[in-house]
C-alpha cells in the first residue's frame, strides 16, 4: 500500500518545437555586465518589493526585474532603470504569460 495518494502532475507542454531549441541566457543577453548592473539598479530601487503583489522577496531567485515594455518592442529601453520593475517570481510567470498570448 503507498504511504500517500500520488498527485496529478498535468503535462508540460514545450514552447518550442522539437527542432527548435531557446537560446541559452548567455545567447540572450542576460550574464552580460550592463544587464546585471541594470537589474540590480531595478531591484534596489522597488527595494526587492513585487510590484504586482507587494510581497518582498528576500531569497536568491526569488526577485526578478522585469522590463515593463518588452525588449522585443523598444529593444533602445533595454538598460533603462526607469522601463524596469521588480516581480516576486509567480507574478514574473504570469505576466510573461499574458504577454506571450
Amino acid at each position: 500500500m503507498p504511504l500517500r495518494v500520488p498527485r496529478y502532475k498535468a503535462p508540460r507542454i514545450k514552447a518550442f518545437s522539437l527542432g527548435e531549441q531557446r537560446p541559452n541566457a548567455a545567447a540572450r543577453g542576460y550574464c552580460d555586465i550592463k544587464h546585471r548592473a541594470w537589474r540590480e539598479a531595478v531591484l534596489l530601487a522597488d527595494g526587492y518589493m513585487c510590484r504586482e503583489c507587494g510581497r518582498v522577496c528576500g531569497r536568491k531567485g526569488e526577485a526578478h526585474a522585469d522590463h515593463k515594455i518588452p525588449v522585443k518592442v523598444r529593444p533602445d529601453l533595454r538598460y533603462e532603470v526607469s522601463n524596469g520593475q521588480c516581480l516576486c517570481a509567480s507574478c514574473h510567470q504570469r505576466k510573461t504569460n499574458r504577454e506571450s498570448r
